[in-house]
């Protein structure tokens, strides 16, 4: 009887319900509130807005050299422990305060 139910869980993906969930992607903001890139679930793309008043404008040039600028999509690809994301071709990893400084819009999957 074990070796039966054992057989039927790893045919069906392991059993217990225990898979990944995808997380959905909010297709707008709340009005009067700017998201930033840490508000983005893995997975999802967004375009850049702008970048907050507070970045200083060395980090500014940097993020404008890896061709993060304001009207680029990119993608979330993990929050833990460094938010990364993809630029085209490009993998920027950034800490958490400096993705709160970085103004999206029109969140997608």
């Amino acid at each position: 009887m074990f070796k039966r139910r054992f057989r039927f869980r790893k045919r069906h993906g392991g059993g217990g319900g225990r898979g990944r969930r995808k997380k959905h992607c909010p297709r707008q903001t709340q009005p009067g509130y700017k998201a930033t890139l840490a508000d983005v679930p893995p997975g999802c793309k967004a375009k850049v807005l702008g970048f907050t008043q507070f970045l200083p404008p060395e980090r500014l040039s940097h993020f404008q050299a890896f061709g993060l600028t304001p009207g680029y999509k990119v993608r979330v690809l993990q929050h833990s422990p460094v938010t990364v994301i993809q630029i085209e071709h490009t993998e920027l990893a950034l800490e958490r305060d400096l993705a709160k400084e970085i103004q999206i819009t029109d969140i997608e999957e």
